[in-house]
């Protein structure tokens, strides 16, 4: 008798419990606003919006200035806005997401862009960056599949949307939305947690909504504000017009890489990545390998060792270096940092090279993160030999590339050859154009250190801008000589 009481107790109290949590959702979804679909609430906002961008040093970003107009109830979700960047260009776009149809106006375009499931699931959770609204209404609606927790201070709501775990933080002490945070994978960075903060809550005698959102971008990395101005209600909005064949299609499946290396001569190798359309350099030394720059992410750097294995099966790679710090050129550095190489640097990127080793793939576990191996680095400041008779010079460039402050560019005196990753933009086909202040620094900087230089080899692009990867040197020096 006392064991059916003991599970009578039990079951009660996770009946209460569920019951408790439901009671918070449906009380937080109250304070938002009504809940048809005839009336809709229409905040008016601005926005600073900050972007990790090929810029001169890691973590800086591009800063946008936006400011638009939002329609929200149960079912809907509309969006019109403008951000304009540094130069004051102004850039438009429009979402709307209606009874689970997303239509999507993107930055700049003229035409509706084709709606994968991914990017439906990536906008609708995204909807949090100006309200709680849409996804207090999702998961009220798959309140079955919702867990919950509870703190001294919130009930914390989880639901997974797509592949997206989410937690939704609502305040039992108001019934408001402190937080709503979601977890996804980056290729560069790993597990990453975005988190969407409200605060400055106004309150009138029919909804409530928070004046300020602060969005924490890349585990708190990068910052964006949204500022919501006023509100009034209004009626529908038509701000696009639903094809007559809309559907979602399936996301993208990844194509099979194509990778083709080629001896440049008996120690010096290059590894095209036509799906990055980048080139890779790979330099054989008496008793270890180095490799200078994998794109991307770290299945490209594991498709790289692979090709290293075939040309010297029993030669450790001993060093990875990357010319700078953009993605093309170091996202797959972790294979390398699993395989025990030193990876040659800046003290300028040592800190985000050590960031990128030291992230958590659990989401998309790479070798690394199934066998950690610490990261060794070596400081490049002017200048590095590696080799004796075959000799590579790694020098420092830096801002004198016009690119970015931690830019190294590679030097083989013997061959007359000189490696870099985007500097040189030399048509294929037609009349050589007047230098480019990339091209003017590095043609400078060969000159100062008196290299003699008869080819260039770039990294990037090898195809899609239709310049040369191999360049004789006398190209560069007509470009720079050129007066109009």
């Amino acid at each position: 008798m006392k064991l059916k009481t003991t599970y009578l107790l039990i079951l009660l109290t996770i009946i209460l419990q569920s019951c408790t949590s439901v009671n918070y959702l449906e009380n937080s979804i109250k304070l938002y606003g009504k809940s048809d679909d005839k009336s809709l609430l229409r905040f008016n906002f601005k926005e600073q919006l900050n972007n990790l961008g090929h810029l001169a040093e890691p973590w800086a970003t591009n800063t946008y200035d936006g400011k638009g107009s939002l329609w929200v109830n149960k079912n809907t979700f509309q969006k019109q806005d403008s951000l304009t960047n540094s130069r004051g260009k102004v850039y438009t776009s429009k979402t709307d997401i209606t009874n689970n149809t997303l239509l999507y106006l993107d930055y700049g375009d003229k035409e509706l862009l084709p709606i994968t499931e991914e990017l439906f699931f990536e906008k609708l959770i995204n909807t949090a960056r100006y309200t709680p609204i849409t996804l207090l209404h999702h998961f009220y609606n798959n309140k079955e599949d919702v867990k919950f927790t509870t703190t001294g201070e919130h009930v914390i709501y989880a639901l997974e949307i797509d592949k997206y775990p989410i937690q939704l933080f609502i305040n039992k002490s108001n019934n408001l939305v402190d937080k709503i945070t979601y977890l996804s994978y980056d290729e560069l960075y790993g597990d990453i947690t975005t988190s969407f903060v409200y605060s400055s809550y106004i309150k009138n005698e029919f909804y409530t909504y928070p004046a300020h959102i602060q969005i924490e971008k890349i585990n708190g990395k990068v910052i964006d504000i949204v500022e919501i101005l006023n509100s009034i209600n209004d009626n529908p909005v038509k701000l696009l017009e639903k094809p007559e064949n809309y559907q979602i299609a399936k996301s993208s499946i990844e194509k099979n890489p194509e990778i083709q290396t080629t001896p440049y001569n008996d120690y010096i190798h290059f590894i095209d990545l036509a799906h990055t359309d980048d080139k890779v350099m790979v330099v054989e030394f008496k008793d270890y390998m180095l490799v200078a720059e994998a794109p991307i992410n770290p299945k490209n750097g594991e498709l790289i060792i692979s090709e290293v294995k075939k040309i010297a099966p029993l030669k450790p790679i001993k060093y990875f270096v990357f010319g700078h710090h953009h993605p093309h050129y170091l996202g797959g550095l972790r294979p390398f940092v699993h395989k025990e190489a030193t990876i040659l640097c800046t003290d300028i990127s040592e800190n985000y090279v050590k960031y990128i080793a030291e992230a958590p793939h659990t989401i998309n576990p790479d070798s690394l993160q199934l066998e950690p191996k610490p990261i060794k680095t070596q400081i490049i400041k002017d200048s590095l030999i590696i080799g004796k008779n075959n000799k590579m010079k790694i020098y420092f460039m830096g801002e004198k590339s016009s690119h970015t402050k931690d830019y190294l560019i590679y030097y083989f005196p013997n061959d007359k050859l000189l490696f870099e990753d985007d500097l040189c933009w030399i048509p294929k086909k037609g009349p050589i154009k007047k230098a480019r202040s990339r091209e003017i620094g590095l043609y400078n900087i060969i000159k100062d250190l008196k290299l003699e230089v008869d080819t260039i080899i770039q990294s990037w692009p090898i195809e899609s801008h239709k310049v040369k990867t191999v360049i004789p040197f006398a190209d560069l020096e007509k470009a720079v000589n050129i007066n109009n």
